[in-house]
């Protein structure tokens, strides 16, 4: 120090101690620490603060805790404002040490808020670059919006502020809404779906607008309640903490089951939420019964894999109280303790446990049956029972039946032998390999229904099944699909909600002019009431409907197109495509020519993700005029006669680029048969049925997502699935007046109009 320019009794200050010094800077920084933040940027941080808690919202409906959605809201709501302030205070804190000069609070608000919406899309399956994205879209917008609202207070406009906010609040309830409801879901059926068609010759004949003519069953609609009254209760374990229906007020106590040998783990919170663990799984289940004397098919239902805490069983009372009216005892079976959980995961082996339980079930009824003093006493008829499963309970019902395949080693399932599967339903199932193999049905009727709008199950899995299922030749079982346009995956359960994703990721999934649950859940109810009417009561009446759709029409809504498949136990294949790679032989000795054709080639059938579906069939594509013929060998021919077969029949996707064009015309085929006598004659495919184009989805509300969200999950937009065409004999016999007993030599496929192509299969003859 120069001493000599300092004033004349000048004393220097003492120097401070390092810590001292260190308190007195850190004081001077922190009294500039919200030196940027100026009253916009806390508007900006009070609309971040609404944005980060109406995300806790979403983030608390979408992982629900079994305590309520109130609690699960406000706890989730209050540690996150705690740890936004908190994380806020100590961001701005940090900035101010590094001199970083910008409104600190208000960046701690966003950081937190961006972050927290990262997280919340990332594990909603939006991939690390979509969820970064939106994260920070999502927290723009909320502090846009804080500051506009804050603007607005300052100029004392809080009339228009408050209108403002009314506004923005009916806009986002309006949204929200109609993403978790989708159109209106009004209970009534749409008009016309209860109608009924008759003549007094017992049919109408009816000529849709391309022509097709359709003769409409004369029968009572299957969706409609029948004669029984019935009568529903509840069995179950006597002791179940959550639901009272199974506790305390149960009808029937059951014993629980031990899955130990299949489930070694079971998590600590899923023991404290049921009370129970793998050992003693409780046998819960919902009875609609029909009133008076037995015996009656048995028919059981069972949900599919939904949050663990939202309990899926009741979903399908809608079902239930149906099928007893027509006498059936319907049966939904409780797996919920077997569902995910997102604070508990989900049970290992549980597509073997879900098929598993379902028979334990079954052991139940029978034990009941015996007693003398039990509702099921002597009410049974064990030779007719029948499987409901949806989406993986629609697997299971299949492993369930096929149960040898997994479970043949269990003694404990040694009275499954006196049990006779008649038929099996799967409503949107999947279709996974567990322990390296599949359920293959023999001689079981099988149905499976699936919408082309599922965004959880998006290919067609039920299509797989179908394809595994046969039977002995003369047996009474068939086998049908259906597929529609405007279904999704949820709307089959009652308690499923409207959308096929949890929030909030379900928000972004597109509910436009799909079917409401009322919609679906009555086609679901027209299919499935048939379906058991034909295989359970034998009312064969009803079988036309699965041969054609359009048998029916004002039986299902208006809302939806539909396509489907059908195969009996009387079906001869002249053609299916799987004996062997040589394009040019049938199987049964025949031979196949084509003319014109871009494409002649047997491939395997893809379902959406482009993957075998387990079937091959011929491709045809055409840019101009092009003919496929079929030559039959004298001895198919004579078997069509001696096996009285009555009608020809096959399968067909249409599969051309030119059907993605929504302004395409739907292929031009017609059908020529030349008889051994009589006259040759060549009919329009639309005289019989719809050549559909195939229906294109679009999953998300934003087209730009559809190959960006969950790893290109919807990117497909179309999946092409096969449309059965029955042509009745006698169509072509009265045209080319073809004597009685007149053998089939040819067949020939002529295709024209626009360019196009098609995948044909199961070709053949059936009664």
């Amino acid at each position: 120090m120069n001493t000599e320019l300092e004033p004349l009794g000048f004393v220097p200050p003492p120097k401070l101690p390092r810590g001292q010094r260190l308190a007195q800077w850190l004081k001077a920084r922190m009294q500039q620490r919200l030196s940027y933040d100026r009253p916009l940027f806390y508007h900006g941080s009070a609309g971040l603060l609404i944005a980060g808690t109406l995300a806790m919202v979403l983030v608390a409906l979408g992982m629900p805790t079994g305590l309520g959605a109130l609690v699960d809201i406000g706890g989730f709501v209050s540690l996150n404002t705690v740890a936004l302030y908190a994380a806020a205070q100590l961001c701005s804190v940090l900035l101010t040490l590094v001199f970083v000069p910008v409104p600190r609070l208000f960046a701690g608000f966003f950081l937190y808020v961006g972050f927290e919406a990262y997280f919340i899309f990332y594990y909603s399956e939006f991939g690390v670059l979509m969820a970064a994205l939106f994260a920070v879209a999502y927290a723009i917008c909320g502090a846009i919006a804080g500051m506009l609202l804050g603007q607005i207070l300052r100029l004392r406009g809080r009339g228009l502020a408050i209108a403002g906010i009314i506004v923005a609040g009916v806009l986002f309830v309006n949204f929200a809404a109609n993403q978790l409801r989708g159109a209106s879901d009004d209970a009534a059926p749409a008009e016309g779906m209860d109608s009924r068609h008759s003549s007094a010759d017992g049919a109408t004949d009816m000529s849709l607008e391309d022509g097709a003519q359709i003769a409409f069953i004369d029968a009572e609609n299957p969706a409609l309640p029948g004669s029984y009254s019935y009568r529903a209760f509840t069995y179950g374990s006597g002791s179940d903490k959550q639901r009272g229906e199974y506790g305390e007020q149960t009808e029937l106590l059951t014993s629980s089951v031990d899955a130990s040998a299949y489930i070694k783990k079971w998590a600590w919170l899923k023991q404290k939420f049921w009370g129970f663990d793998q050992s003693e799984l409780p046998l819960n289940a919902r009875v609609w019964m029909p009133e008076g004397d037995g015996a009656f098919p048995l028919v059981l239902m069972v949900h599919g894999n939904h949050l663990m805490e939202e309990f899926s069983d009741a979903g399908y009372a809608y079902l239930g109280e149906l099928l007893a009216s027509r006498g059936f005892i319907a049966i939904s079976v409780d797996e919920n303790f077997l569902n995910y959980s997102v604070w508990s995961g989900i049970p290992e082996q549980d597509m073997k446990m879900r098929a598993w339980i379902l028979l334990k079930h079954i052991q139940q009824i029978q034990s009941f049956s015996t007693m003398a003093d039990n509702p099921f006493y002597s009410k049974v008829d064990f030779s007719k029972v029948s499987l409901i499963g949806h989406s993986r309970g629609g697997q299971a019902v299949a492993m369930a039946v096929d149960y040898k395949r997994w479970f043949a080693e269990d003694e404990g399932l040694s009275s499954m032998a006196q049990i006779d599967f008649a038929s099996v339903v799967a409503l949107a199932p999947t279709d996974k390999e567990v322990d390296k193999t599949s359920a293959r049905l023999k001689d079981v009727s099988y149905l499976t229904l699936q919408g082309a709008r599922d965004g959880d199950v998006n290919s067609f899995y039920g299509d797989r099944q179908y394809i595994r299922t046969s039977f002995t030749p003369g047996s009474p079982y068939f086998k049908a699909s259906l597929y529609l346009s405007e279904a999704n995956h949820s709307r089959f359960n009652s308690d499923w909600g409207m959308m096929d994703e949890r929030v909030p990721g379900g928000l972004f999934l597109n509910q436009q002019h799909m079917m409401t649950q009322a919609e679906q859940q009555q086609a679901a109810k027209v299919y499935v009431s048939a379906f058991l009417e034909a295989t359970l009561h034998g009312n064969d009446i009803y079988k036309p409907l699965f041969e054609n759709n359009k048998a029916s029409p004002d039986w299902l809504p208006t809302s939806s197109d539909y396509v489907s498949r059908y195969e009996d136990a009387s079906f001869l294949a002249a053609a299916r495509y799987e004996e062997d790679v040589n394009k040019l032989t049938l199987p049964s000795g025949g031979k196949l020519s084509a003319e014109g054709f871009k494409v002649w080639e047997e491939s395997e059938a893809k379902d959406r993700d482009n993957r075998n579906k387990g079937s091959r069939g011929a491709v045809l594509e055409w840019d101009a005029a092009a003919s496929y013929t079929l030559e039959l060998a004298a001895t198919y021919s004579e078997a069509i006669v001696s096996k009285g077969l009555e009608t020809f029949s096959f399968s067909m996707e249409n599969t051309g680029e030119e059907a993605r064009d929504a302004a395409a015309a739907a292929p031009q085929i017609e059908l020529e048969l030349v008889p051994a006598q009589g006259q040759t004659v060549r009919l329009p495919l639309s005289s019989f049925n719809d050549i559909p184009l195939p229906f294109e989805t679009q999953f998300t509300i934003v087209p730009w997502l559809e190959k960006r969200l969950k790893e290109g999950k919807y990117k497909e937009s179309i999946e092409s699935v096969f449309q059965t065409y029955s042509l009745p004999l006698a169509r072509f016999a009265e045209a080319g007046s073809w004597p009685s007993g007149t053998k089939i030599t040819r067949i020939t496929f002529y295709f024209s109009g626009e360019p196009g192509r098609v995948m044909l299969d199961d070709i053949g003859f059936y009664k």
